[in-house]
Formats: structure tokens, sequence, C-alpha cells
């Protein structure tokens, strides 16, 4: 796997990260479904995304906002590679973590959004 799509897996761990803190933090269900969600989305490149999510969640802790800029930094950064199937495939992990995590609230509404709007004008 090249560098820049192994970026773009970290960016979309980080953006799922946003996702699974917006409305209450992330239990251990939570990162379950995550690592279930993944697995299915970038099979056996999935261990990329894992372990930059769990850096976030258990090393860096960054707030939603500086984990959302710096996500969409990266996209931005290797959008010459951003398929539009890449870019689905973004959005579908980051709405299928939003409905895992106990149904889909104001604040990942509006993050799905965003992110919809942001990851399409790449």
């Amino acid at each position: 796997m090249d560098i820049e799509k192994r970026e773009i897996y970290r960016a979309i761990a980080e953006m799922a990260y946003v996702m699974a803190k917006a409305e209450h933090g992330i239990s251990s269900e939570e990162r379950i479904a995550f690592f279930s969600i993944i697995k299915e989305e970038l099979g056996d490149d999935a261990w990329i995304a894992q372990s930059h999510f769990e850096l976030l969640d258990e090393v860096t802790i960054p707030t939603l906002d500086k984990a959302y800029n710096a996500a969409m930094y990266e996209l931005t950064k290797y959008k010459g590679k951003m398929t539009a199937e890449l870019k689905d495939k973004a959005i579908k992990v980051i709405k299928r973590v939003a409905e895992s995590f106990g149904g889909f609230g104001e604040n990942e509404a509006f993050i799905l959004d965003r992110f919809k709007k942001d990851i399409k004008s790449l």
C-alpha cells in the first residue's frame, strides 16, 4: 500500500473518532463496533485505521475540532489520490460509525453533513 492511501485511511479513522466522541464518548462496545466496521469496509488494511483510532483514543485525545481539522488536512493533502470510491468509502464508514453508537444524534448529523460537503469538494 502506498503512503498516500495509508494516510487517507488514518484520516478516515480520525473522522470516525470525531463521530464516536460527538455524543457521549467511546465505550468498549463502540470500539468493537468501529473495528468491525473498518474490517468490513477497509478489508486487510483495516489495521491502519484501527491503530490510529486507538492512538487518538488512548494517547493523544484531541478535541473534536482538532481531530476533524487534522483529518481534513490529510484528506486535502492527498486529494489527488481521493477517488470517488475512497470518498464514498469514507462517508460510508463515518455514517456507519454514527449509526452504530446508540443512534444518530443531532451532533452526529451535523458532523456527517459537514464531512460530506467537505469531502465532495476535494
